[in-house]
């Protein structure tokens, strides 16, 4: 990780704070992989979106150029591969049915570390859209209009 990429963004932590501490520190912790994985200087993008939060990479500034993200939910963090469908996934983990999105859950930060995994990552990179000149690597903070899908607060009897 470069230092111009925070390890808890202020944005982001603002984004997970209704989800449960294990989920917050699995996103947290992920991201900070996936930058340690990832070729150097991508723009984070920070998604408050309607189902979920996301945390994205992309290395043109374009949003649509997304690399890989995570997608937060209440209970468990996915990898998304905004074009999975172009990857080589012989056992058949990917899941979607799309014609073009495919996720994988990451139920630790080991998963990460899983060589399927890291392949599968390597072969979304190497698809990725790359620019001929690097941009500066500033986080995109994207917030969506709508009600949000969000863990409710645990009740305390």
């Amino acid at each position: 990780m470069l230092p111009m990429q925070e390890a808890r963004p202020e944005v982001l932590l603002e984004f997970l704070a209704p989800y449960p501490p294990e989920v917050q520190e699995l996103t947290l912790a992920a991201r900070i992989r996936l930058l340690e994985i990832l070729p150097p200087d991508p723009c984070d993008i920070f998604w408050d979106a309607t189902q979920a939060v996301c945390v994205g990479f992309t290395y043109t500034g374009n949003t649509t150029h997304n690399v890989v993200n995570l997608a937060v939910y209440a209970n468990h963090v996915s990898l998304i591969f905004p074009w999975g469908v172009k990857l080589r996934d012989p056992e058949g983990r990917l899941r979607g049915e799309g014609n073009q999105v495919r996720n994988i859950r990451v139920p630790t930060l080991e998963a990460l570390s899983d060589p399927y995994i890291a392949e599968l990552i390597q072969q979304a990179v190497d698809i990725a859209v790359m620019p001929e000149h690097p941009v500066p690597a500033e986080p995109i903070v994207k917030v969506m209009k709508g009600p949000k899908r969000r863990p409710k607060p645990a009740t305390r009897e």
